[in-house]
């Protein structure tokens, strides 16, 4: 009778260890999928709008910039170059957000150059052509404020 309850408990015991096993592998697959943050500037922000304000030039006294981003993922800029001609260059298009939705970019059609803005609370801040932000003593120019 002693061999039987031992037997059974070896049984029960090895059981009890499999299903532990199991229960802690699953709860790895769990804790390794990736949830999305839902607090993206795409998603939190109130990005549509007008955002304006005068970028740095290197060889005039500003570029005067007005961006409109729009709720159907349409955009359209307008850029004065001040001191040299006055002319302004005015482009539209499709805006794209990046991965992590809190960068707008904004890829013009007739070069295909793209320009970069960090979209935060009431402003836009302008990247470099890698999506980073541009540091030096000027890089508190390179933002556009909401109207």
């Amino acid at each position: 009778m002693k061999k039987f309850f031992y037997v059974t408990f070896i049984v029960f015991a090895i059981f009890a260890c499999k299903n532990t096993q199991e229960k802690d592998t699953s709860e790895e697959v769990v804790e390794s999928e990736q949830v999305p943050d839902m607090h993206t500037s795409q998603i939190a922000l109130d990005w549509q709008g007008t955002y304006s304000g005068i970028l740095p030039c290197a060889d005039c006294e500003g570029i005067k910039t007005e961006i409109v981003l729009r709720d159907d993922n349409t955009y359209e800029i307008k850029r004065r170059y001040m001191g040299k001609d006055d002319t302004t260059f005015e482009e539209k298009g499709q805006l794209q957000w990046t991965e992590d939705g809190g960068t707008v970019v904004l890829t013009n059609k007739e070069n295909g150059q793209a320009t970069l803005f960090k979209v935060g609370e009431n402003h836009l801040k302008q990247l470099d052509i890698e999506g980073y932000p541009i540091e030096g003593e000027l890089a508190e120019l390179y933002k556009l404020r909401k109207n």
